[in-house]
């Protein structure tokens, strides 16, 4: 693989959101979400350019207004990796970074972990993730906060809305969340949109289940950065005290 890889952040942005309509253009403290997400991800020093992906005017003409560079997407991709997918092939990079809109608090160092994975693995895996361990039972009851079961080689395995992995034996068990934060070459976005959702993804309501479903092999890794996603109007509230902090 060459020295230096280039690297497109994309962060879909959907409006049409069943659990919370309009969610991107939400103001926290002030300031529109899918403003902040863009301005954490450009604190990237690894990203050679980042763009919004959208199927919503309204979300079009505000980041039009704030010169946050967007692409209006087709209104029939079925998850944010799907449109992530769309812009792939309007762009050549070599390798597409997934930023979810709905992460207004997220590290730019997950974002460089993920291209350190890729550079370090290259096509040995279909993509990248990251997972951090919980040990609040709060967020590990939470169907919101996607847990991750992965190999002794970090490989994912499963991921479900339960608290998995469930101990049957004296063994404690140990949560690991998910960072919705994900890397591909464009022939995997390919891939992934050749097919439709997939049972496993389905039932959990988890994009990166797709691969797993199909039997490609994805590369999780450790991380000890914070992330909160808003999911429903009540996250609003955790984001606002965490920057208040």
């Amino acid at each position: 693989m060459k020295d230096d890889i280039s690297v497109m952040g994309i962060i879909p942005a959907r409006y049409e959101s069943s659990r919370f309509e309009g969610k991107p253009l939400i103001k926290i403290n002030g300031v529109p979400m899918i403003k902040r997400t863009y301005q954490q991800a450009m604190k990237s020093n690894r990203l050679d350019k980042v763009i919004v992906a959208t199927e919503d005017q309204r979300i079009v003409d505000f980041c039009e207004t704030e010169h946050i560079p967007v692409v209006m997407t087709s209104c029939e991709c079925l998850t944010g990796t799907d449109r992530v997918a769309e812009v792939s092939n309007k762009f050549d990079y070599d390798f597409y970074i997934n930023i979810q809109g709905d992460e207004p608090v997220i590290d730019p160092n997950v974002i460089d972990q993920l291209i350190d994975e890729y550079e370090q693995y290259g096509d040995k895996y279909i993509a990248y993730n990251l997972y951090k361990v919980i040990t609040k039972q709060e967020e590990i009851n939470n169907n919101t906060i996607i847990k991750v079961i992965v190999n002794e080689k970090d490989e994912l395995m499963y991921m479900s809305r339960l608290p998995v992995p469930f101990s049957n034996s004296k063994m404690k068990s140990v949560y690991k969340q998910q960072i919705p934060v994900y890397g591909f070459t464009k022939n995997a976005l390919g891939i992934f949109s050749d097919y439709s959702k997939t049972i496993n993804e389905q039932y959990e309501d988890v994009e990166m289940l797709r691969y797993v479903d199909l039997g490609f092999r994805l590369k999780m890794s450790e991380t000890d950065s914070n992330s909160i996603a808003v999911d429903v109007p009540s996250d609003v509230q955790k984001v606002e005290e965490f920057l208040n902090k």
